[in-house]
Parts: C-alpha cells; sequence; structure tokens
C-alpha cells in the first residue's frame, strides 16, 4: 500500500497506514471527545454552519444507522452523527462522519477511508448549513 499525505509525500505499508491515520486523526482531533458515542441531530445543530461533513449513507430506519455504524470497524472511536429527515412521507436516517473546516480537509478523510458496506467514493461532501437547515424541517429525537 501506498498512501500521498499532505504535503504530496508517499509512504508505503505499514508506514504508509501509520502515517495516514495519523493524518485523518489530526483532522479530527477536535471532535474526538464525543467519538465514544453515536451523535445526534442536536451535535450536528451545534457545528458551525461554514463546515462540512461526509455523508456516508442514507437508511430507512435508526437501527439501520445503528447497525451500519457498530458493524464499521473503520468508524470506531471517530465522530459519527446521524439525524432523521422527511421526503416524500417517508423519514430517512442519514450518517456523517466529523465536522471538516473545508472540503479538501474533508476530501482527504474521504479518501483514506475503508469501509466494508459502502463505497467510500459515494460518501458526499456536504455543507452543514444544508444539513441543518435539513434537520430544522424535520422532528428530531
Amino acid at each position: 500500500m501506498t498512501s500521498q499525505i499532505q504535503g504530496g509525500a508517499r509512504v508505503s505499508g505499514l508506514a504508509g497506514r501509520v502515517v495516514l491515520i495519523i493524518a485523518v486523526l489530526t483532522t479530527l482531533v477536535p471532535m474526538l471527545a464525543q467519538a465514544d458515542e453515536l451523535n445526534k441531530a442536536q451535535w450536528l445543530m451545534r457545528q458551525s454552519e461554514q463546515a462540512v461533513t461526509l455523508q456516508l449513507v442514507t437508511l430507512s430506519s435508526e437501527q439501520q444507522i445503528e447497525r451500519f455504524v457498530a458493524q464499521e470497524e473503520a468508524l470506531k472511536d471517530l465522530p459519527v452523527a446521524y439525524y432523521r429527515y422527511q421526503k416524500e412521507g417517508r423519514l430517512l436516517y442519514v450518517a456523517t462522519l466529523g465536522v471538516f473546516a473545508d472540503a479538501a480537509a474533508a476530501q482527504r478523510v474521504k479518501e483514506s477511508l475503508q469501509l466494508r458496506q459502502v463505497e467510500t467514493k459515494e460518501a458526499w461532501i456536504r455543507p452543514l448549513d444544508e444539513i441543518q437547515a435539513q434537520i430544522r424541517t424535520t422532528l428530531q429525537r
């Protein structure tokens, strides 16, 4: 495995994985205190509206979101949050990862993620102001 890290350096093998993990954790350090639990919509509402997040998956129940997060080892100890919204009369649940100052930081984490259940290329970088507006339209628990 060869990883490219910030600044364009390339690192191979185990050292590359360690450097990549450190780069991801450095990006997420401000949120790690929250990482031991699955955060809810209120947590997303407290974040800066200028920030962005990674939308990982949209599912049809809260239990599916909880199961998805529990089964993804790559998300262990990372700040995952979810919220629900109504679309065409159905409640949908969205899992997000992290809060980033800009899309470039979110993209670096997206590229380093290795999820088993979904293609990480499908993760969607979303502005938090859009998500916060979506949250406001649906009663949360």
